[in-house]
């Protein structure tokens, strides 16, 4: 399990160190925040090898979950840290940097690098991008410009979802169709929707 703090911190430790408990029960604690810092997101290794986050302001990257030696185009090999296991209630280590220029952290998801990323603004805009596109950056960055966002509104909400080639603009209803008109004997009335 991993939970992420929007000062850009994320904690990571083995699920059964969270015990069963009633639903009356006030829990356990799951990570030790900085003053006036707040959980903004959970996620686990059973959703995806990697970490993508994003902060109010737009910044995003993705990290390795656990330590990863890549080889890279001409040859030499870059290990990238992932992030090491600790015990609940622990501090975390960094995510990703936030400063004044990059906000604050606002959501955290496990991905496999497969999907798309959707994002949306808390005026109403949503953009759509595969995350195989986002930056792979060690964890201690701030990240790359995912949106573009300005002082008055801010990243509302992400959502993963399966990759898709549909390009923008275009639309899909997921099913065949043809151009044939639909023709019906009996008129549809709601009391013939039943039977």
């Amino acid at each position: 399990v991993s939970l992420a703090s929007d000062n850009g911190k994320l904690v990571s430790f083995e699920e059964n160190e969270v015990r069963d408990m009633g639903r009356t029960a006030s829990g356990v604690k799951g990570m030790n925040l900085d003053d006036g810092s707040k959980i903004v997101g959970a996620t686990t290794s059973l959703e995806g090898d990697k970490i993508l986050v994003l902060t109010n302001k737009g910044f995003g990257k993705i990290s390795y979950a656990k330590d990863t030696e890549i080889t890279m185009e001409d040859g030499s090999t870059r290990l990238y840290d992932g992030y090491r296991l600790t015990s609940r209630g622990a501090k975390g280590v960094i995510t990703i940097k936030t400063t004044a220029k990059t906000g604050k952290l606002c959501a955290v998801r496990a991905v496999n690098g497969d999907e798309d990323l959707l994002v949306v603004t808390q005026s109403g805009i949503v953009i759509r991008t595969p995350i195989s596109e986002i930056k792979i950056a060690a964890r201690n960055t701030q990240g790359v410009k995912i949106i573009a966002v300005d002082e008055k509104t801010k990243v509302a909400s992400i959502a993963i979802i399966p990759h898709s080639d549909v390009e923008e603009g275009e639309e899909t209803t997921g099913e065949e169709t043809s151009n044939e008109p639909l023709s019906s004997e009996e008129p549809v009335t709601p009391d013939s929707i039943d039977e």
